[in-house]
């Protein structure tokens, strides 16, 4: 029997309808993890139908792992645990919290809180936004791996396994030996992008 592949997909920014199409398009099996690397709101179609398109598709695929991205760690700081406070100071977020005149929905904070830092498997480590070079990926602190540091995606510094990303609105995939770039700015150019391990074939979705 061939062995369980991986699914990474990129930032999707509220993108709901390319989410669902992307989704569609994925030869996704049981056995298979799919990894979301962040930043599922903020800027794009509609945040919260995002949201809960996410925790209906963890119900249908429990192989499924959410990744917190800069944009789930900033509202976080305006979670109470009961309910958001405020919209945090980052783009596209004033934007969500008019849409529904604040009244965030308790299973957005709730699920928010309960996305990870940080994935490892066989083939390689997800995180939203990278990994200090020169050091083991354990080293790199919650807040770089979900903000970014600047010199990441110039370095070649080997982790040990290919570090899968988001974050950084490329136009294009970054393919590398020692990393995978997959957030292709789908607010900005259109294009929600997944990718499938070992083997690296791209699946993309655009506007």
């Amino acid at each position: 029997m061939e062995q369980p592949v991986t699914y990474a997909i990129g930032d999707i920014h509220g993108e709901v309808t390319l989410l669902r199409r992307l989704l569609a398009q994925l030869p996704l099996r049981d056995k298979d993890s799919l990894v979301f690397l962040g930043d599922y709101v903020d800027r794009g179609e509609d945040s919260l139908a995002t949201i809960f398109a996410l925790r209906e598709l963890k119900r249908r695929h429990p192989a499924t792992i959410f990744l917190r991205g800069n944009h789930e760690d900033a509202w976080l700081t305006q979670w109470d645990g009961a309910k958001f406070q405020a919209p945090p100071d980052i783009e596209g977020a004033l934007d969500v919290w008019d849409s529904c005149n604040g009244q965030i929905p308790f299973a957005v904070g709730d699920w928010m809180e309960q996305t990870l830092i940080d994935y490892e498997d066989d083939y390689a480590y997800y995180v939203h936004a990278g990994l200090l070079p020169g050091k083991p990926a354990w080293k790199t602190s919650a807040f770089y791996k979900m903000w970014g540091v600047s010199n990441f995606l110039e370095s070649d510094y080997n982790w040990g396994k290919p570090v899968v990303f988001g974050h950084w609105n490329l136009r294009k995939p970054l393919l590398q030996p020692n990393k995978i770039g997959i957030d292709t700015g789908v607010f900005k150019y259109g294009t929600l992008t997944a990718i499938r391990l070992p083997d690296r074939t791209l699946f993309q979705e655009q506007r």
